[in-house]
């Protein structure tokens, strides 16, 4: 959606919202609607040309000096708008979903909150959604959800317990949280680890433990992960290669669901899929030296000629594809 597309929902919201708190301070508007306070003020300028006429009386006013002076908002003339926009059953529909995945997964005081939200909702919509909403996700340690909801909120660094389905271990590890959100009826939270210093994804029913230390997060300088088209970066579809894994690098098997052909040894070999073959990789020159593709050979061949100019880049030893 664009900035303007966004501005326009939050200006039809904004209005009834207003009405109905006059006096508020701005501060608290933008805190509502999750933007800043000069983006509050920059939406009550445009709404001052915004109304049923072109006179005085048919445009919504702002009095200007209780913003500049008080920072706080009251409108007038603004009647005609006196309830928020309705959402259609598909879209109620579509919130309901959202709410109880939520609720699965919602600490006492957040439950409270969303059921409120629930009830409204559901009252609202009413019999237009002919069939119930179920959702289902994995039950989780109370402590361990609390605990990931008070990272995130507060922002401090999280240390956890971990039971690795790839190891039969427990590892510990602390973790900068970034966010939170359900895929497959999991709660998995996305989060910079300290011990592998790079994202990771870990699931929340898999937490024997969690402790919020007294450190603030470092952002680490790198991007969320994006979502959008899929959890992992190809599922079972598209090119794949076959892995050699040592054991440093078995966290591949979890992170990105490969598919282990053999684990009788030390090594495991699994075959992965990606999005493309350059995502394949980088992947594998990330991990040099804990990673070797056996197929396809085309793919092992980029590899081997990437790497090899990388070390003549340092002025180092050739390594064969052998060592590869």
């Amino acid at each position: 959606m664009s900035a303007s597309a966004r501005q326009v929902q939050r200006m039809l919201a904004l209005v009834p919202y207003l009405q109905a708190q006059q006096g508020i301070p701005v501060d608290r508007v933008a805190q509502e609607f999750g933007v800043a306070p000069k983006v509050i003020r920059k939406d009550l300028m445009q709404l001052m040309f915004t109304g049923v006429g072109e006179y005085h009386g048919e445009l919504i006013d702002v009095d200007l000096t209780a913003l500049e002076e008080d920072g706080v908002v009251h409108l007038r003339d603004a009647d005609f708008m006196t309830r928020p926009l309705r959402v259609t059953a598909r879209e109620g529909a579509a919130l309901i979903v959202a709410l109880r995945t939520l609720r699965a997964a919602a600490d006492a005081e957040q439950a409270a909150i969303i059921d409120g939200a629930l009830a409204k909702l559901e009252h609202a919509v009413g019999g237009s959604v002919s069939a119930p909403v179920d959702v289902h996700v994995e039950p989780l340690d109370p402590q361990v959800r609390d605990a990931v909801s008070r990272s995130l909120a507060e922002s401090r660094r999280l240390r956890i317990e971990y039971a690795t389905a790839s190891r039969d271990e427990l590892t510990t590890r602390d973790v900068d949280p970034r966010r939170t959100f359900t895929q497959e009826g999991r709660l998995y939270l996305e989060a910079w680890c300290l011990r592998a210093e790079d994202l990771r994804f870990f699931r929340l029913d898999r937490m024997a433990s969690a402790e919020v230390l007294d450190v603030p997060v470092d952002d680490h300088g790198v991007d969320p992960v994006d979502l959008r088209d899929g959890f992992f970066a190809g599922g079972d579809t598209g090119p794949s290669a076959v892995l050699d894994l040592d054991p440093t690098a078995r966290w591949i098997v979890e992170y990105y669901g490969a598919e282990v052909l053999d684990d009788s040894a030390d090594v495991w070999r699994v075959r992965l899929h990606g999005g493309d073959e350059s995502w394949l990789r980088r992947l594998a020159l990330r991990n040099a030296g804990s990673v070797r593709v056996v197929e396809p050979a085309a793919l092992r061949a980029q590899v081997a000629d990437h790497a090899r100019s990388a070390l003549r880049a340092y002025d180092g030893p050739v390594a064969t594809d052998e060592e590869l």
